[in-house]
């Protein structure tokens, strides 16, 4: 025999003698450092965001239910209800004033419990169905419940009763912690909330009008996350139409911050950072006028709690994507408080040991004026008056603001506070507040209202809403000195909805906070309307519009209607002319034919006795079919494209709107993506496949028809975190899902006991998974994997695995028990963390407690897990060498939690998508690279043996592979010990069946060799 076939034989029984050394025993883990010990249970000290609490400043500026949040998850309940309300009576019921109030929550179904306080209040209306839904911070579903901190109700019959709902459901691994803020979106006719969550700000939505709310998502997940307001963009003119924002107070850096949603909040932008750094700032307002622009109100303390207070507003004319300041409405006020209350709360309070936030609100009416009202001491600490209620305008969209105008007319030093402001259709402008006037102890509230006709130039004489003066009760269970931060009204074109919250009723031996409301009519006048807001001709054919003339409180006299602004060469007449309300008159603007293309404002005018009014509508002429977009981004052949781009492209002549269609193909067959009656030219409504060659095209149509589709371009989408990019292909070195026993994997315990195992009750797919406990006893629990051979050249390289890491937090952002990831080159005699900044996807939760013993103390590590989700690490760093990783699960002292839930594990590299290896069996060494064990497609744990005339090429992953798809149904347990089948189990009988045959035969080779 020849030598040469003596070398090739031991070369071969060198490969199949790998498995057994793989399968063989690990070695011993590195040494760990000692638990702590501990004799008996310690109280836990709070980390992060916990720290909050201990911050004067931080604190000082946290709204109530914040501070309730964290009190509770902080496990500092001691500290809630510390300042109990000054006594004092409610005045009797007289004559009701303006209307009857009626309470929107129901005291009825607070059963049981010590804690019913309902108040912070906010209200939507639907202009479709008439429909009332009005939120609330609720602490009887909190506190008693234990299933929420904000309730909602809603009204079917104009506010003469309410609904009480209930809470707002617990939803997203956590619950609502009030705060809310609710909207009504035109553009889908849906109601929608926001308010504080467990994990940050949450976002529920009515498809019933307002009967059941259902989860929606996490707008934003963050721990120190404070004060959410929301607003929704209801003007089908504006280029932002149906775009909801939400601003709010981030304690991590203390700043304001606002997102927005383009989906009905499915998605959220990033962040955007309103406020400057290192400044003490607090109750964002977000507004949207009728062209679309964002306007965000906040108050400014210079420094807090007594500096002088600035109320401070930005804009936004790009739909929330950047902003700019405007003047302030108020620069260097007084922040009002009360010397004996605030000394009680800690923190700036008024009579009652009310905590008070002396935030704004901001409103634009439909003619783009911008309104807002503040709170500010008049005259000075400690004496005279504490706070009054005020009022500015703006008329150039807040360059300059025009004379300060004092909203409470009373000739009292008594308290007026937490003002609201609404803007109504005809331009009315309805201001309410909380008012002692009528109390000479300047203790007992009640709730006034104020209007102007005329968009804020003058004011009528205020009036009381409320028919009862309440006194001031602070509930025991809630953060100290709580007694609400704001409340909201809202307008159509002849009512205000008022509501508001007061302590006049009795529960349970105390004072109950309850919630209001009272619908108030305005003065006997008239409502103009016309209808289309906007619409589209094709000349010469004539434009109708709908003119609609309501009558408030039976108004009758005649209405005489004019028109202005129509394309010259035009004419113009109303079917009736003048109306009596309520009636209607169709006015047609005809002889199109001689106008010129364009889009026209044109002007509806009224006149009657009650005075003058006009309504805006739109004329959009055009004269021939429209032109052909030319396309500018993503550019032909573009690659790394984001997989949610931003399409653009150059405005065509005489286009109304635009049509895009994304597809797969250049023959727009499989069409992936699309939109249609877009206004402007760009779109980013998309969200795409990583690592995908795409086509797109736009078109333009207008009222007379659609023109030619623009050129097609083609784009590359960027390859996404652990993707194979262009040009490559996935490389499954390794993959397992745990369906057919461990196959390799081992677990030990280092300290406490060992209690990782294969159980079935709650995989990620398929039916088993791994679990490691989480006990109340300190425990150092590993779960390793088998070898995995990276290879050189494929980088990234990454591992997958899909977990659940449902072990106790500290908080949302720390950890007391944790998990962590770690890999070893070298058979496990030193173990490396996976960092943080080498996790692709799925990062960490955050810092382990270093005060109860957890041997993980102070790494990164994930807990607080609720579903399943995915981690994406990059360990290139280890191609070349052997690998294997441990899921290392620490715990401390004290409190258990369910465990850590392992499942789907995936080690992949990315090779070329066209190898330039020859494919044949005979040109792939013995020594292959770790590609020749790629995952052979038919494969199984189970299976018993490998073919041994297999060629290492034979199954490699198909070059055509998609690179982000992740098989349904993928090989497990392939890897370099895959013959090792079975938990408990030994199955080496064929390898080694195969070198013994081997042996024998190169024995006898030998032997005939010496013979000769």
């Amino acid at each position: 025999m020849k030598p040469i076939r003596i070398v090739t034989l031991f070369a071969v029984l060198a490969l199949l003698l790998v498995p057994l050394a793989a399968n063989a025993n690990p070695p011993a883990t590195a040494a760990q450092p000692a638990p702590a010990s501990s004799t008996s249970p310690q109280s836990k000290t709070p980390d992060a965001p916990c720290a909050l609490l201990d911050d004067a400043t931080a604190r000082g500026l946290m709204s109530g239910m914040f501070e309730t949040k964290l009190l509770i998850a902080c496990g500092r309940q001691n500290e809630l209800g510390q300042v109990k309300s000054d006594a004092a009576s409610a005045s009797q019921p007289g004559v009701p004033f303006l209307g009857a109030d009626v309470l929107v929550n129901n005291p009825a179904l607070d059963t049981g419990g010590t804690s019913h306080t309902q108040s912070e209040t906010t209200i939507a209306r639907n202009e479709t169905t008439g429909t009332i839904c009005s939120a609330y911070n609720d602490s009887y579903s909190g506190v008693v419940q234990g299933i929420g901190y904000a309730g909602f109700s809603r009204s079917t019959n104009g506010g003469v009763s309410f609904t009480d709902n209930g809470a707002v459901p617990a939803a997203g691994g956590g619950q609502s912690f009030g705060d809310p803020s609710l909207v009504w979106r035109k553009s889908d006719g849906l109601f929608y909330i926001t308010s504080l969550h467990t994990n940050g700000l949450g976002l529920w939505k009515s498809t019933d009008d307002c009967a059941t709310l259902t989860w929606v998502g996490m707008a934003h997940s963050g721990a120190n996350d404070d004060k959410e307001l929301m607003a929704v963009d209801n003007n089908p003119a504006s280029p932002f139409y149906g775009r909801m924002y939400i601003a709010w107070t981030d304690f991590t850096d203390s700043r304001i911050r606002a997102i927005r949603s383009t989906d009905g909040g499915l998605t959220w932008s990033a962040p955007v950072i309103l406020s400057a750094a290192s400044t003490d700032v607090q109750g964002a307002w977000p507004t949207v006028g009728p062209n679309g622009n964002l306007y965000v109100s906040w108050v400014r303390w210079n420094p807090y709690p007594n500096g002088p207070i600035n109320i401070e507003v930005v804009r936004s004319t790009d739909g929330g994507a950047t902003f700019a300041a405007t003047a302030n409405p108020l620069t260097g006020g007084i922040n009002p408080q009360a010397s004996g209350p605030t000394a009680s709360c800690g923190r700036p309070a008024l009579n009652g040991n009310i905590r008070y936030l002396p935030s704004p609100q901001i409103t634009v009416s439909p003619n783009g004026n911008v309104h807002v009202v503040y709170s500010r001491d008049p005259d000075g600490l400690n004496t005279g008056d504490v706070i009054d209620v005020y009022y500015r305008r703006s008329t150039d969209n807040g360059a300059t603001w025009g004379a300060e105008v004092k909203l409470n007319d009373d000739a009292t030093t008594r308290d007026q506070f937490f003002p609201t402001i609404s803007a109504g259709p005809t331009g009315r402008i309805v201001a309410t507040w909380y008012d002692r006037r009528l109390d000479a102890g300047n203790l007992l509230f009640d709730y006034y209202m104020r209007v102007s006709h005329d968009g804020g130039v003058t004011w009528q004489a205020s009036q009381r809403v409320s028919d009862v003066s309440s006194p001031v009760y602070i509930d025991p269970s809630l953060a100290a000195c709580y007694h609400g931060d704001y409340d909201q009204q809202l307008q159509d074109a002849g009512f205000g909805y008022i509501q508001w919250s007061d302590d006049r009723n009795i529960q349970s031996a105390h004072q109950d906070p309850d919630v209001w409301f009272d619908k108030e009519a305005f003065a006997p006048d008239y409502t103009l309307d016309v209808t289309p807001a906007s619409q589209a001709v094709c000349a010469p054919a004539n434009a109708t519009y709908t003119v609609n003339v309501g009558s408030v409180l039976g108004y009758v006299d005649p209405v005489t209607l004019g028109v202005s602004g129509n394309p010259a060469g035009t004419t113009t007449g109303f079917s009736t002319n003048p109306v009596t309300p309520p009636g209607a008159s169709t006015l047609t603007i005809g002889n199109t034919g001689a106008a010129a293309a364009g889009s026209y404002n044109i002007t509806v005018s009224a006149t009657s006795t009650s005075g003058p009014k006009s309504a805006g509508v739109v004329l959009n002429l055009y004269t021939a079919a429209a032109g052909q977009p030319t396309l500018t981004a993503p550019a032909n052949g573009a690659t790394n494209v984001s997989a949610t781009p931003t399409f653009t492209w150059n405005a065509a002549t005489q286009a109304a709107t635009y049509s895009i269609e994304v597809a797969t193909d250049a023959g727009f067959t499989n069409i992936v993506a699309s939109a249609s009656g877009l206004t402007g030219t760009t779109w980013s409504g998309a969200t795409l496949n990583t690592s995908t060659m795409y086509y797109w095209r736009v078109q333009a149509t207008n009222a007379c028809s659609a023109g030619n589709y623009s050129a097609v371009f083609s784009f590359t989408t960027v390859a996404a975190p652990g993707d194979c990019g262009p040009g490559t292909t996935a490389n499954i070195l390794y993959q397992y899902g745990f369906e057919a026993g461990a196959s390799g994997w081992t677990h030990s315990a280092a300290a406490g006991t060992d209690s990782w195992a294969i159980i079935t009750t709650n995989p990620h797919s398929g039916t088993s998974h791994y679990r490691g406990l989480d006990p109340a006893t300190v425990s150092d629990q590993r779960l390793v994997s088998p070898a995995v051979a990276i290879p050189s050249g494929q980088n990234p390289v990454t591992l997958k695995f899909w977990h659940l890491p449902n072990l106790e937090n500290s908080g949302t952002t720390a950890c007391y028990d944790g998990g962590i990831l770690e890999a070893t080159t070298n058979a496990g005699t030193t173990w490396t963390q996976v960092a943080n900044a080498n996790l692709l996807v799925g990062p960490y939760t955050g810092a382990v407690s270093a005060s109860f013993g957890n041997p993980l103390a102070g790494l990164q590590a994930w807990c607080n897990g609720t579903v399943y989700f995915q981690t994406i690490a990059d360990v290139s760093s280890l191609a070349g060498q052997t690998a294997q990783f441990r899921m290392r699960l620490g715990s401390d002292t004290s409190v258990s939690d369910v465990g850590w839930d392992i499942d789907d594990v995936t080690v992949q590299s990315c090779q070329p998508a066209q190898p330039t290896a020859t494919p044949t069996a005979t040109t792939v060494p013995p020594t292959a690279t770790p590609t020749s064990t790629a995952v052979p497609p038919t494969a199984t744990p189970t299976a018993t043996a490998v073919p041994p005339t297999a060629t290492p090429t034979a199954t490699a992953v198909p070059p055509t592979a998609t690179p982000t798809a992740t098989p349904t149904t993928p090989p497990t347990g392939v890897e370099l010990s895959s013959l090792n089948r079975g938990a408990g189990s030994s199955n080496l009988w064929l390898p080694l069946a195969l070198a013994l045959v081997l042996l024998a035969v190169a024995g006898m080779a030998l032997r005939r060799r010496t013979a000769r």
